[in-house]
């Protein structure tokens, strides 16, 4: 059986410090001030709120992981 971890939107953004909140509300057409209140615990997203968001990062990973430089 596969290991998953679980974590919450504040611990998320705690570990990836690289993707920035900010820059990922407005990609996903979120008011970054309501993304800063989930992560921070102060509202809790609605299940939908949580699969855009969690969209959103995929496809931020998908595009990072289809990335090629040339050298």
């Amino acid at each position: 059986m596969p290991l998953r971890l679980r974590m919450d939107l504040g611990q998320f953004f705690q570990y990836y410090k690289v993707l920035n909140a900010r820059s990922l509300a407005e990609r996903i057409g979120m008011n970054p001030s309501l993304l800063s209140q989930y992560i921070q615990g102060q509202k809790q997203p609605s299940a939908k709120q949580t699969q855009r968001i969690l969209e959103g990062i995929r496809q931020i990973g998908k595009e990072l992981a289809s990335l090629d430089f040339e050298i």
